[in-house]
């Protein structure tokens, strides 16, 4: 059997006193190996038990719960088989009807086989009927309360309960309400720890540039969330928070007061019918340069101008767009509804009415959107999370600006865009423009630029078990198979 070395946080979620458990924590922290090896743990120690394993979505499920739970089952030597009956070998007794999703684990030096149910958790009629003594949940931050009420009606198989929930923070959610604000002092039925993500560069698992690169990709709200376990509403109040005076410059942070025919014109579309104005954002990116405190302008964006009517064509915003900023080359940026129909009725789509007008004028161009293929829009709440780290990221660092003179319906959006107040999961993540119809609308034709230009951190791995574990020394604790 292997010495698995564990960080001391690993080692106390996985050994933990308490009947229900979550582990708050940041990204890199290697929550989901600490699930893994409590639930090969169970599978050592309480062989005859069943369990529960889900994750919040298929795609977690598989890519990353399964994935850790698999790699570090093989490093302790043991067999599994999944979706299927287990050879005939490890067992005579058919103990399920059908071994679709369900994990069978066999400990090759004692004999003993054991079983856990695999489920996505969204869908909580998917665990009625099951009976199970221990359960893991990975990312619990999009799983809907009703499936927790349901894991802990079934855990009826024996008196043993324990349960492993790690994830991270999503503001004061259920997970919060259950686990850490509802938590009773001496009371060993549900407890939780924090953890932040600079745990791991201060044990020396990471480094300061990498912790540093990280939060360069998030706005502060967010990197409270992702890096620091806090337990944040990054969907209350002003939509833009990030931005401030910072943003607003009259100059673009190179020097350049007007476009330069040099490089391209962004241009970020919003199609809109009256009496909601079409506003297109006008803007560069900045020179492959460095500016003299070490910024790079090629990671920015200033917005010159916009330009907004009501009541008009695409092809006539189009044309308004080259006789005000003649002879450049345009990078057209918008939303998917700009490609399937028109704001104009004029039988074309909008992006085929400017790509008519560029090309009967011998404009260069390109256009670039979210067409049918991506299926959607980018979510609502991962566009503005984007503009708000390019406002300002969790370093200090702005690489979005505008001139609000020029801008003023993009300025208006930053200072009152909101978000509308929900309940539930069904209405989170929409925008509210305060009962004004003239919002929304430059800051989404910017925010479909921004996000093409300079694409949001992705849904990588949070917890890549294989590769942060390799980099643990075996002093910093230790969990013997």
């Amino acid at each position: 059997m292997p010495t698995v070395a564990l960080t001391p946080w690993q080692t106390a979620a996985v050994l933990n006193p308490f009947t229900h458990f979550c582990f708050f924590g940041g990204v890199g922290l290697g929550k989901t190996m600490a699930e893994a090896i409590f639930a090969i743990f169970h599978f050592l120690n309480y062989p005859k038990l069943t369990g529960l394993i889900g994750a919040n979505s298929h795609d977690q499920l598989s890519g990353v719960t399964l994935k850790a739970l698999f790699y570090w089952m093989t490093e302790y030597g043991l067999e599994f088989v999944i979706d299927r009956m287990p050879p005939p070998a490890w067992t005579k007794e058919r103990k399920f009807k059908s071994y679709l999703n369900i994990l069978t684990v066999r400990n090759p030096r004692t004999g003993n086989v054991s079983y856990a149910f695999i489920r996505v958790l969204s869908d909580p009629d998917a665990l009625r009927g099951l009976e199970f003594s221990w359960y893991v949940m990975d990312e619990s931050r999009d799983t809907p309360e009703e499936t927790f009420d349901v894991i802990l009606g079934r855990l009826r198989e024996s008196k043993y309960i324990k349960g492993l929930v790690g994830t991270t923070t999503n503001g004061e959610d259920w997970v919060y309400n259950t686990f850490f604000k509802a938590a009773k002092p001496g009371d060993l039925l549900y407890g939780s720890m924090h953890v932040r993500t600079i745990e791991i560069v201060k044990i020396g698992i990471q480094t300061m540039d990498w912790y540093n690169g990280m939060a360069r990709r998030y706005s502060p709200l967010k990197a409270a969330q992702e890096l620091d376990a806090e337990h944040v509403n990054v969907l209350g109040g002003r939509a833009y928070y990030a931005a401030s005076a910072k943003n607003k410059r009259s100059r673009a942070p190179w020097g350049d007061e007007y476009p330069n025919r040099d490089r391209p014109l962004v241009v970020g579309c919003d199609f809109n019918f009256s009496p909601a104005p079409c506003i297109w954002m006008v803007g560069q990116v900045g020179p492959d340069l460095y500016g003299p405190n070490g910024e790079y302008y090629g990671d920015m964006i200033h917005w010159f101008a916009e330009i907004s009517e009501s009541e008009i064509s695409t092809e006539s915003m189009t044309i308004i767009l080259i006789t005000r900023f003649p002879g450049f080359f345009y990078r057209i940026f918008g939303d998917c509804s700009g490609g399937v129909g028109t704001t104009s009725n004029a039988g074309i789509t909008d992006y085929d009415q400017i790509a008519m007008v560029m090309n009967k004028n011998n404009c260069g161009n390109s256009i670039d959107y979210f067409d049918s293929d991506d299926g959607q829009n980018p979510r609502v709440k991962k566009r503005v999370e984007n503009m708000n780290r390019l406002l300002c990221n969790a370093l200090g660092e702005v690489h979005q600006t505008y001139n609000p003179d020029t801008c003023p319906h993009f300025d208006d959006d930053m200072k009152y865009v909101g978000w509308k107040p929900t309940t539930g999961q069904s209405g989170r993540g929409k925008l509210s423009d305060g009962g004004n119809v003239q919002r929304t609308h430059a800051s989404d034709g910017g925010g479909y630029a921004c996000f093409k230009l300079f694409p949001p951190i992705s849904e990588f791995v949070r917890d890549d078990a294989h590769n942060v574990s390799s980099q643990i020394r075996s002093e910093y604790g230790l969990l013997r198979g």
